[in-house]
C-alpha cells in the first residue's frame, strides 16, 4: 500500500513548516550582522568568494569593509534564497500529479537536500520529515546522505574556526545530537505512515466485509422472491387454470340447466387465475438485484482516496453473476488505487445506457499503470466478464491516472 506525497500532509504544512523552522532565523539574520562563525559555514564560502571578485582586499589604502558588507549582504540573499526555494519545492512536491513527476523525481529531493546544507536554518530536519513519506530502504539512503552533509559541514566549519577543545567538544556533541534528530524526526514520520496504512486497510477490509454481506443480503432476498413467484405459479397458477376448465366444461355440459353459482364461480376463478398471475409477475419483477447499497457501503467506509459514487436510477440487475462482477469489478479497481496508484479522488459511474447496456466507468487521480502489464486482478476481471459477455477497456488517463471503462450488454446482463 503505497501514499503520494500529498496525501500524508496537506499542502500548506510543508511551506508552514519551513517558514516556523526558517523563519525567525531569516529574521535575526537580516536583522543583525552576521557573525564570525557564519561566514565559515558553507554559505559564507560562497558569499566571501563572491564578494572577493567584486571587491579590493584588506590593505593600507582600504580597510576592506565594503568586502565585509557585500559578503553580509550576500549571506543573507542566499540563505533566504535558499528557505524560499526549499519552501518552494516542499510545496509542489505536495502538488500530487498535477505537476510534472520530474519534481518529485530524486533530483528535485537532491536540491532540497543541497539547498537545506547550503541555508543552514534548520530545514535540514523539513528534509527529513519528507523522508519519511519514502519507502524504508529510500528513506535510509537519504538520511545516511543528509546526516553525513550536514555533520560533514559542520565539522569543516568547526576545524576552519580553530575552537578551544571545550567549545570543539560542545560542537562535536551539538553535530551528534543533530544527527540524532534528523534520525528521530525521520523515524516518526514513517511510524505515523505505518499506522496510517494499517487504519487505511482495516477500514478498507471492514468497508469490503459490509458491502459483501449487504450484496449476499440483496441476491438472498431476490432468490427467495423468485422462488416464492416460481412456487406460486406453479402450484396455484396450474390448479387455478384446471379449476377454471373444470368449471367452464360444466357449464357447457349443463347448457341452459346450469345454475347462475357455476357461472359466478367460473367468473370467480377467472378472477383469482388473474390476480395470481399479476402477483407472480410483480414478484418476477422486484426480484432484480440492486447493488446500490453495497456499492454506497464500500464507498462510504475507504477513508482514502475520496470516492465520487454515481448510480443511475432504475438499476436492477437480474442476474447474480453480474451483481458480483460488477461488485468485484469496483473492489478490485479500489483495491488498486489504495495499494498501487496512490490515488487522491475516485470517480465511479454505473448507469445503463440509451440501449440498455450496462456501462460501469472508473477514473482515479493516481500515478498510473506506467505501461506495466496487467496484474492478477485486471486479468481476473476481464475473464469473468467475458463469461458475461462484457468488455473491459484500461488506460492510463489524460494528464494522469488510470481508468476502467466496463460494458455488460443487456443479454449479457439478463444471463
Amino acid at each position: 500500500m503505497t501514499f503520494r506525497f500529498d496525501q500524508l500532509f496537506p499542502r500548506a504544512v510543508w511551506p508552514l513548516a519551513c517558514l516556523l523552522v526558517a523563519g525567525p532565523g531569516c529574521v535575526l539574520l537580516w536583522g543583525y550582522p552576521p557573525d564570525a562563525e557564519e561566514f565559515h559555514s558553507v554559505g559564507g564560502y560562497l558569499a566571501r568568494n563572491v564578494a572577493a571578485r567584486f571587491t579590493s582586499a584588506p590593505s593600507a589604502l582600504s580597510a576592506g569593509t565594503d568586502r565585509i558588507e557585500l559578503t553580509a549582504l550576500l549571506l543573507r540573499i542566499l540563505q533566504t534564497g535558499c528557505a524560499i526555494g526549499f519552501a518552494a519545492l516542499a510545496w509542489l512536491r505536495a502538488s500530487g500529479p498535477a505537476w510534472p513527476a520530474m519534481l518529485r523525481s530524486p533530483a528535485a529531493l537532491a536540491l532540497q537536500l543541497c539547498l537545506a546544507v547550503v541555508g543552514d536554518m534548520g530545514l535540514i530536519y523539513v528534509f527529513t520529515a519528507q523522508l519519511g513519506t519514502l519507502p524504508l530502504r529510500a528513506a535510509m539512503r537519504w538520511l545516511a546522505a543528509a546526516i553525513f552533509l550536514a555533520s560533514g559541514t559542520t565539522l569543516l566549519t568547526i576545524a576552519a574556526l580553530r575552537m578551544s577543545d571545550g567549545r570543539f567538544i560542545m560542537a562535536c556533541t551539538l553535530a551528534a545530537a543533530e544527527a540524532a534528530i534528523m534520525c528521530i524526526v525521520t523515524a516518526l514520520v514513517q511510524v505515523a505512515l505505518r499506522e496510517r496504512r494499517a487504519r487505511v486497510a482495516l477500514a478498507a477490509a471492514h468497508a469490503e466485509l459490509q458491502a459483501t454481506q449487504a450484496l449476499l443480503t440483496e441476491a438472498v432476498r431476490a432468490s427467495e422472491r423468485m422462488r416464492l413467484a416460481r412456487d406460486l405459479h406453479d402450484m396455484a397458477g396450474h390448479h387455478l387454470t384446471a379449476l377454471k376448465l373444470h368449471l367452464d366444461l360444466a357449464s357447457r355440459q349443463a347448457g341452459r340447466a346450469a345454475p347462475p353459482s357455476l357461472a359466478t364461480a367460473s367468473t370467480l376463478a377467472a378472477t383469482l387465475l388473474a390476480d395470481v398471475r399479476l402477483l407472480v409477475s410483480s414478484e418476477r419483477g422486484g426480484c432484480d438485484i440492486d447493488v446500490r447499497l453495497a456499492l454506497q457501503t464500500l464507498c462510504a467506509g475507504i477513508p482514502a482516496p475520496r470516492i465520487a459514487l454515481d448510480i443511475g436510477e432504475r438499476l436492477g440487475i437480474d442476474s447474480a453473476a453480474v451483481a458480483h462482477a460488477v461488485f468485484c469489478a469496483v473492489q478490485e479497481a479500489i483495491s488498486n488505487a489504495i495499494r498501487h496508484a496512490g490515488a487522491a479522488a475516485m470517480t465511479i459511474a454505473l448507469r445503463r445506457d440509451a440501449n440498455g447496456d450496462l456501462a460501469l466507468d472508473i477514473a482515479d487521480d493516481g500515478r498510473g499503470s506506467g505501461g506495466a502489464a496487467e496484474g492478477n486482478g485486471l486479468r481476473g476481471m476481464r475473464e469473468r466478464l467475458d463469461q458475461l459477455g462484457g468488455t473491459l477497456l484500461a488506460a492510463n488517463g489524460a494528464p494522469h491516472g488510470f481508468a476502467l471503462n466496463i460494458r455488460l450488454p443487456q443479454a449479457g446482463a439478463a444471463a
